[in-house]
This record gives structure tokens, sequence and C-alpha cells, in this order.
């Protein structure tokens, strides 16, 4: 028994747009981590904006602004390694900015997606981390 062959020639189009829409998914998700660590870099020294709630006690010293989703699952795990980390360390102001109820907040600093932490020294702004972290990590760029 064989295969006609218009029937052959639907099966390999068919096959090409589907190998066609993984490689521009593969390719559109890379280019955006990529966009996300560029912004992530040019953000690097730049003074604190005002719509910040709490922004003042930023200004001397070290600190970091957590901002999150409540409905975000990587945001759920970062959260106890904020708690743990806002506990220990007393010389680190800490801020915590949910962006559904302050979306400007986060559109004043550019931030693109949540979980992000952005650490701050002296009032502004020393490195942006976008996704989860571990305690670890946290913890020694807040040396």
């Amino acid at each position: 028994m064989s295969i006609p062959e218009p029937l052959l020639k639907v099966a390999a189009i068919f096959f090409d747009i589907i190998f066609v829409l993984i490689v521009f998914s593969l390719l559109f998700v890379v280019g955006l981590r990529f966009y996300w660590k560029w912004k992530a870099k040019s953000l690097k020294g730049r003074p604190l904006p005002e719509g910040i709630p709490n922004v003042n006690r930023l200004k001397k010293g070290k600190g970091v602004i957590y901002f999150y989703s409540p409905n975000c699952k990587p945001c759920q795990m970062v959260e106890p390694v904020y708690k743990k980390l806002s506990k220990e360390l007393k010389k680190v102001s800490f801020i915590k900015v949910n962006v559904l109820e302050n979306p400007e907040a986060a559109r004043s600093v550019g931030i693109l997606a949540t979980p992000a932490l952005v650490i701050t020294k002296e009032g502004k702004i020393e490195e942006v981390i976008l996704g989860p972290v571990s305690e670890g990590t946290l913890r020694e760029k807040l040396k």
C-alpha cells in the first residue's frame, strides 16, 4: 500500500509550517531574554524615580526594591528569600511593590516582568535582577 503523492505534499507542508513556528517562537523567547538583559544593564547608574512608595528610605546606603505580582509563581518562590533577608540584613532597606496595585512605580523604573529586584546604592540603581533568584546570590549582591 502506498501513500498518495498529494497527501505526502500536504504532510510535508504541514511539518514545514510546524518547524518554522517552533523556530520563530524560540527566537522570540531568546530575543526577549536578550532585550531584558540589555534593558536591565541600561538602568544601571540612574537615580531612583519619585513614583515608588517610601523611596526616601533608599537615598542613603544600600536598598532593595522587590517588584512582584501576587499571582506570579516565580514571585512566590522569591518571597521567602526576600522575607528572610529583610529580617537578617538590618543595614539594607527593603521595599516591596505590588505591580498590580502600583503599575506606575514599575513603569517609572522600567520593570518589564516580575519578579524583579532592583538593588540600589545611595539613591541610584546599582543592578536589576529579573526572574527568580537564590538566597545566596542575593546575599552576595547585597554585601
